[in-house]
């Protein structure tokens, strides 16, 4: 029977331009990997579940409860910051190997606790009416050549 060793890279960015970087597998020492020192933080990434409807979808982060992780988390979900989680299959050395099994991009949008853990939660950048992200305008600098009129044809 083989055994898979799945790990987690949760990148938390900030709307002022900060990043942190965690793991949830190794907790000798921080792990080098492309370039980054990857911190322990001990985490359970719930990966993507979607609505019965299919219009929204959520995940959650899982953390053990106590002053600092809540403070953190409060400040996450306060400023909705960005969480990407990259999902990796490890070798025995708890090295990466690449590519990630997953790399899902997400908006830190609620947060529930009790005495024993503190969750997360994780919305998808996409569903800007609950999660309050800034609409993009569709321009011909971002996206090309765009239509004037209603009139589309095609040959």
């Amino acid at each position: 029977m083989a055994v898979v060793v799945i790990g987690n890279f949760l990148t938390f960015t900030r709307h002022t331009g900060g990043y942190s970087y965690w793991q949830n597998f190794f907790n000798d020492n921080a792990v080098r990997f492309d370039g980054i020192d990857w911190n322990l933080l001990p985490f359970i990434y719930q990966g993507a579940q979607k609505t019965r409807n299919g219009d929204n979808i959520s995940s959650q982060l899982t953390l053990p409860t106590n002053q600092l992780t809540l403070a953190w988390a409060r400040d996450a979900v306060n400023n909705n910051w960005v969480a990407e989680v990259r999902t990796y299959q490890l070798d025995q050395a708890y090295a990466p190997i690449t590519p990630p099994r997953g790399q899902e991009s997400w908006l830190c949008t609620g947060l529930n606790y009790n005495t024993q853990q503190t969750q997360i939660e994780l919305s998808s950048p996409l569903d800007a009416i609950e999660s309050r992200v800034p609409n993009l305008r569709f321009t011909a600098k971002r996206v090309g050549a765009l239509p004037s009129t209603g009139n589309i044809r095609s040959d």
